[in-house]
């Protein structure tokens, strides 16, 4: 009877301890789960609130969620999984000189409405068109050298979802000349007219519309080198009741030009001298008219000379 007590008294404490390890062992488990789940109560999380935001850590400071009003952001946060639904990328500074750089980044908006913020090298940037001339692994955007001030886009996906962007990119030399061409229009005229380069018709000598007035002269004179209806005109009628005198009409006037009335009484030997005893000018829009007061020549023929720095 004794041992038999002896082996009663043996089994049943041990059966009472483990009994006791496992409900140890299922509150054990019940924490770990929690844990993982909720990251303030974990081995490392911390959370911080204020006013306007509430942030949890993850990992000390590194990672986490944070919310502020009704948008809600996620960096490295393992409490749950979510798809991206959406990508928007950007480059900061979002205007560049020509042949500077620019940072590009991203951010990806997940199925569950937060966003995770992307930094460059989390994106996988397509390669770029003119005028950017490349972006690298680490999504810095190097700008090209332009003509005129031009606006660059460029896309970039995070798992399998694309975003898209733009940068303007700046000329740092507007009234540059010769690069588009190498002639004597400006790079910003050409390219406003005859588009990227290399276009044959933007050279000064070339007239596309046939108005008999070629591009050289059309910047001069402020016009459309594309328009058929875009030419300068000069109009010579006599005065009534004033047979010495001619009124001189032209069009269009443009802002910036010098415009000198200039005349000759032999188209073969004589060179062209400034008009002068002029009245007026007077104009009426775009149309500017003077009077030669002293036409008493035998033959005078005038011209309009413009000047345009």
């Amino acid at each position: 009877m004794k041992t038999l007590n002896t082996e009663l008294g043996v089994v049943k404490p041990r059966r009472s301890v483990a009994l006791a390890l496992m409900v140890f062992f299922a509150l054990v488990a019940t924490t770990c789960f929690a844990a993982s789940v909720v990251s303030t109560i974990d081995g490392g999380g911390q959370r911080a609130t204020s006013a306007n935001y509430a942030m949890d850590s993850s990992v000390g400071g590194i990672g986490g969620i944070s919310s502020a009003g009704s948008q809600v952001t996620r960096h490295g946060y393992p409490g749950q999984l979510g798809e991206v639904v959406s990508v928007s990328v950007t480059g900061t500074p979002s205007a560049v000189n020509e042949g500077s750089t620019s940072q590009l980044s991203g951010m990806a908006t997940l199925d569950d409405t937060t966003a995770a913020m992307l930094t460059g090298s989390d994106v996988m940037w397509s390669i770029p068109s003119f005028p950017i001339a490349g972006i690298d692994a680490s999504g810095v955007a190097t700008a090209s050298v332009v003509y005129a001030n031009t606006n660059a886009t460029f896309s970039g996906s995070y798992l399998g979802t694309t975003g898209n962007g733009s940068l303007l990119v700046l000329d740092t030399n507007p009234d540059n000349y010769g690069n588009y061409a190498g002639d004597v229009l400006p790079d910003w005229w050409q390219v406003q007219y005859f588009g990227m380069p290399p276009n044959p018709n933007a050279a000064p000598t070339n007239d596309v519309t046939g108005t008999g007035q070629n591009n050289l002269f059309k910047y001069t004179a402020g016009l459309d080198p594309t328009n058929t209806a875009s030419v300068f005109k000069l109009r010579i009628e006599n005065v009534a009741g004033q047979p010495d005198q001619k009124k001189l009409t032209f069009l269009p006037w443009a802002s910036g030009r010098t415009y000198t009335p200039e005349f000759t009484t032999d188209l073969v030997a004589s060179a062209y001298a400034t008009l002068t005893g002029i009245g007026g000018p007077t104009t009426n829009d775009t149309e500017v008219s003077l009077t030669d007061l002293n036409a008493t020549e035998a033959a005078k023929f005038y011209r309009i000379r413009i000047t345009y720095p």
